[in-house]
C-alpha cells in the first residue's frame, strides 16, 4: 500500500470520526465504515462511504447569509442615520430627538426572529 493510499484511507476515517463526533454517524454505522475502509479497493469506494456527509468546505446556507446581509445593513444604516443626527445637531448646536432610536427595534427584530 503507498502513501497516498494510506492517506486516502486516513481522511476518510478522520471525517467519519468526525461525523461521529458531531452525530451525523450512530455507532453501528461508524463501525460498519470503518471496516469498510481497510477493505476498499478503489478511491470510488471511499468516496461512497462519505459521499453523504457535509464535508468541511460546506457553504453556509442562504438562511445564514442572509442574516449575515440582514446585520450588515442594519448596521449601515444605523450609523448613517447616527452620523447624519450628530451632524445637524452639532451644527445646530443642541440635540435633536434622536429619531436613529427607533432603528434599535429594526436591530431587535433581527436578534429575536430566527
Amino acid at each position: 500500500m503507498t502513501d497516498f493510499q494510506r492517506d486516502d484511507r486516513a481522511r476518510t476515517a478522520r471525517e467519519l470520526a468526525r461525523a461521529r463526533a458531531d452525530g451525523r454517524l450512530t455507532e453501528v454505522e461508524y463501525e460498519q465504515r470503518i471496516h469498510l475502509v481497510a477493505s476498499a479497493d478503489s478511491y470510488a469506494e471511499l468516496a461512497a462511504l462519505t459521499a453523504d456527509l457535509p464535508g468541511d468546505d460546506v457553504p453556509a446556507g442562504p438562511e445564514r447569509r442572509s442574516k449575515r446581509r440582514m446585520y450588515a445593513l442594519f448596521l449601515a444604516v444605523f450609523s448613517v442615520n447616527f452620523l447624519v443626527w450628530a451632524i445637524i445637531s452639532a451644527s445646530l448646536g443642541e440635540a435633536l430627538h434622536p429619531w436613529w432610536v427607533w432603528l434599535l427595534f429594526w436591530g431587535i427584530l433581527l436578534i429575536v426572529i430566527p
